[in-house]
């Protein structure tokens, strides 16, 4: 019998940081040596392009950060960052960043490139190292009856699939996120979302309900994220797990600055009227598994 569903973000929640650049990295080990300075200027093109469209967005944008003091006003906030995000995408699909590339590269790449702890790596450079405890969490998780999903927003779900497949063996898990195109290498929405890219908090949260239904029947929610643009699903899963390194992580910052109360995990506990607080936040999972709180929803 399915207790439920446990849903991941992926980048900064199984991961410990961010794993964009990591990906971008992947086409220069791919193309003749002479390609390899295009796409590296390429790559320094969209970043800074990103990063100017996005300060500017902000400033802009009205009400600002301290002036926003609802749920409504950030997730508005958030929604509109589909300006410089969209922008950011197209630039990647026509500058074809990743044109060449299969399913199975980003696959491979993934597993390769994952410090799992183990020391068992075949290729050098860079790598991405997963949060601590996210394996057996998944496997206790499993025995326990939860399925689990993983909700992204990154460019490449056959990369997540492969960074998190030797943690997650024998565990059925349903990605949604993007994928890139063969040969051209153009960024493309999930199919189950009718193949709009998935880049605001709007879209994680269509993903989170994909996920979460079967026929007329709602799953019971879990869900793990780490940045501003898990705010919605973290506040409509029946439980949320914010995961940050500090108290003062930008996520925590910006929830208890619209109204939110987010103690940590070791502090979990039922209200007096029997509801359960709806977010909690932990540095890693073997913390949310010392807490307990995953099974305080089975009763």
């Amino acid at each position: 019998m399915v207790t439920g569903i446990i849903i991941f973000d992926f980048d900064g929640t199984i991961t410990t940081v961010d794993t964009i650049n990591t990906l971008a990295s992947l086409p220069t080990s791919h193309h003749p040596s002479e390609k390899t300075k295009r796409h590296e200027k390429l790559w320094e093109e969209i970043v800074e392009g990103y990063v100017a469209d996005h300060t500017e967005h902000t400033k802009g944008y009205a009400p600002d950060a301290e002036s926003r003091r609802t749920l409504e006003q950030e997730l508005g906030y958030l929604e509109s960052l589909r300006v410089p995000e969209g922008a950011s995408i197209q630039k990647v699909s026509q500058g074809s960043l990743f044109a060449g590339l299969k399913e199975e590269d980003f696959r491979g790449f993934g597993e390769r490139i994952v410090d799992d702890g183990t020391g068992d790596h075949a290729q050098g450079g860079e790598r991405v190292r997963l949060r601590k405890g996210f394996g057996e969490f998944v496997e206790k998780c499993g025995k326990q009856g939860w399925e689990i999903g993983v909700v992204s927003v990154n460019w490449s779900r056959d990369f997540i699939k492969g960074v998190i497949a030797k943690k997650c063996a024998g565990q059925e898990v349903r990605v949604v996120a993007n994928g890139i195109r063969h040969p051209e290498g153009r960024i493309e929405g999930p199919e189950e979302l009718g193949g709009e890219v998935m880049m605001t908090a709007g879209d994680k949260l269509r993903g989170m309900e994909l996920l979460s239904r079967e026929g007329d029947e709602k799953k019971k929610v879990v869900y793990f994220g780490d940045s501003t643009t898990d705010l919605a699903c973290l506040v409509e899963a029946e439980l949320g797990v914010v995961v940050a390194d500090e108290e003062e992580g930008k996520l925590l910052v910006t929830s208890r600055r619209i109204g939110f109360g987010v103690p940590h995990v070791g502090e979990y506990r039922e209200a007096k009227d029997g509801k359960r607080q709806g977010m909690v936040w932990a540095r890693d999972f073997e913390e949310v598994m010392e807490s307990r709180v995953v099974e305080g929803l089975q009763r």
